[in-house]
């Protein structure tokens, strides 16, 4: 009998049938069984939505799928730098994203206490009115 696939222990691993799994990932279960039966190229559209659909990280499934590829990719110098490069500007990326956040909230901020502020003047002019 032939090993299970990686796709296929990932499923199995997770108590799930291939029609939930399916339905997770919004493909048909034929697509999912073509997948586990490596009758698919591993890097495509379902590929991604299995990664989504099981939490599983991309690089794990290279690695299952490709392990004397990725020994390979590991040992080379030019790679490790260049995903390094990759690593730095995610992460400055991620810091302008941060601070970007930060200021609307900061501008939300200012709006709730606008907001407030009206609120206040509506009820104070609404007493004023009341009493004449």
């Amino acid at each position: 009998m032939k090993e299970p696939t990686f796709f296929k222990k990932k499923r199995l691993d997770m108590h799930l049938t291939q029609l939930e799994l399916a339905l997770r990932m919004d493909i048909s279960r034929g697509a999912l069984i073509n997948l586990e039966d490596g009758k698919t190229h591993v890097l495509t559209e379902s590929v991604l939505r299995f990664c989504d659909a099981t939490d599983t990280p991309l690089i794990e499934i290279i690695a299952a799928c490709y392990p004397d590829y990725c020994e390979e990719l590991f040992d080379n110098e030019g790679f490790k730098d260049r995903l390094k490069q990759t690593v730095d500007e995610y992460e400055t990326r991620l810091q302008h994203k941060n601070e970007e956040i930060s200021r609307q909230k900061e501008m939300i901020e200012v709006l709730r206490q606008t907001i407030d502020l009206q609120r206040q003047m509506i009820g104070m002019y609404e007493q004023g009115s009341g009493e004449k």
